[in-house]
């Protein structure tokens, strides 16, 4: 989808198209060689450039993973998108706002609906006034719980949609998965500055962590590690107000997991927290506890501290043993696809290759082949075989690399294929596919 844009509506998207041409520019590209690396029209690139068109959803974020700008694009075209739904809605919603003003306090309602509107342009700018009508008028539908500005059916939603966005995240490329989280805590946040009765007060906060946690690890993962930083912090501070120390404990484990492959971090710290999400888990065998402790023994491998990594490890597979044959957690897919993801990428750094291959072969057909555990898994499988033929298994990694969607090649995807460079023999480094591997994965930490 390519939107026309007028004068009235396309001074975001002027910004978005400097920003792009300053972007291609720094990267020593022509319009033309630019369209051919992510198989677009060169006059549609040219357009955006000027401002005259709106580029896709797609294409923002395929510009954005070839340029490595980390974000910046899409970032932009968010905030372009918002200004124009804007715009868009308040031409043909105004009568539906008026009302909405009176039962939502007019600027809150205002705010709430930029991002979700921003979302609504990834399908079209047209559906965006329309989406936001029918997203309001459900919610005036639903009977308010006493004394408080929300219903129990708009909770439930959120708590689902949480759900969905995780299932999603596996799957969509990472600016995607965003839009679609910006549009629901979007949707929520008005809410959570608002006084509520107590119980509604912490389920609103229990809904809000799980997306601000989501939230976070796409932003990490399109490399803009400032907003992953600033809703990590949003993510504890919602946990702690949901009053769930198993959420706070789950959460944390997911902090780490993204943390530890930033090669900015310090690593002991990173342990630090992981060690602190296994205290919040307690000592009851529970989903939050084996991430927590599978988080801790990850970064303990990243360490190169491999003894300790399987010792947590192997701690971690005797909680999971002891849970009941039916277990209802915080992600009860997880929990019964087991440990061996773990597995996987411990005994794979560890170079214990019959344990990796054990973990690898028991997961098989348990994820889609475009599921992430299953590309980062395979990754797995390519570095066990560059520790014995490092040409094969930086073929074997770059043709996974090759087969992925520019939007997914993203910060984690990026970090893991680099173990495959990182554990071929010194010797092997100079031979051309290991050389293009780690060219293609400069600045990462293996994961």
């Amino acid at each position: 989808m390519t939107g026309q844009l007028t004068s009235k509506t396309s001074a975001g998207w002027q910004e978005f198209g400097r920003t792009l041409r300053a972007w291609r520019e720094r990267r020593e590209l022509s319009l033309r060689g630019l369209a051919d690396r992510i198989r677009w029209d060169y006059s549609l690139i040219a357009k955006w450039e000027q401002g005259k068109n709106r580029p896709s959803f797609e294409a923002i974020t395929l510009l954005d993973a070839e340029l490595g700008a980390g974000g910046e694009l899409v970032t932009q075209a968010l905030r372009a998108a918002m200004a124009e739904t804007d715009r868009l809605r308040r031409g043909t919603v105004e009568a539906v706002d008026a009302k909405a003003s009176t039962r939502d306090e007019g600027g809150d309602m205002e705010r709430r609906r930029l991002m979700r509107d921003a979302a609504a342009v990834a399908v079209g700018g047209a559906v965006a006034p329309v989406l936001a009508t029918l997203t309001d008028a459900w919610q005036a539908s639903e009977p308010r719980i006493s004394g408080a500005s929300v219903s129990q059916e708009m909770i439930d939603d959120w708590e689902d949609a949480a759900d969905l966005h995780a299932q999603r995240a596996y799957v969509d490329p990472p600016a995607v998965v965003l839009a679609g989280l910006a549009a629901d805590f979007a949707d929520m946040a008005p809410h959570l500055s608002r006084s509520q009765p107590e119980p509604v007060h912490r389920d609103l906060a229990h809904a809000a962590a799980r997306h601000a946690s989501l939230i976070a690890g796409k932003w990490f993962d399109l490399g803009n590690r400032r907003e992953a930083r600033r809703w990590w912090g949003k993510t504890r501070s919602l946990s702690e107000r949901s009053g769930d120390t198993l959420l706070a404990a789950w959460l944390t484990g997911r902090e780490v997991l993204y943390r530890r492959t930033d090669p900015g971090e310090n690593l002991d710290d990173v342990l630090l927290l992981a060690q602190q999400a296994s205290r919040l888990a307690g000592d009851r065998p529970s989903v939050p506890l084996v991430a927590a402790l599978c988080a801790e023994a990850q970064t303990l491998a990243t360490l190169g501290r491999h003894a300790e990594a399987v010792a947590t490890l192997r701690e971690a597979e005797d909680v999971f043993d002891q849970f009941p044959s039916q277990i209802i957690g915080l992600d009860s897919n997880w929990a019964l696809c087991g440990t061996y993801f773990d597995r996987s990428l411990i005994y794979t750094l560890a170079g214990d290759a019959r344990r990796a291959a054990e973990a690898q072969s028991a997961a098989e057909g348990l994820y889609p082949l475009e599921h992430r555990t299953s590309v980062l898994m395979a990754l797995h499988s390519a570095a066990l075989h560059a520790r014995t033929d490092p040409e094969q298994g930086a073929q074997q990694a770059l043709s996974l690399v090759e087969a992925l969607p520019a939007t997914r090649w993203d910060v984690r995807v990026k970090a893991t294929a680099r173990i495959v460079s990182d554990v071929a023999p010194e010797k092997a480094r100079a031979l051309p596919a290991v050389r293009e591997l780690r060219a293609l994965t400069t600045g990462y930490r293996s994961a």
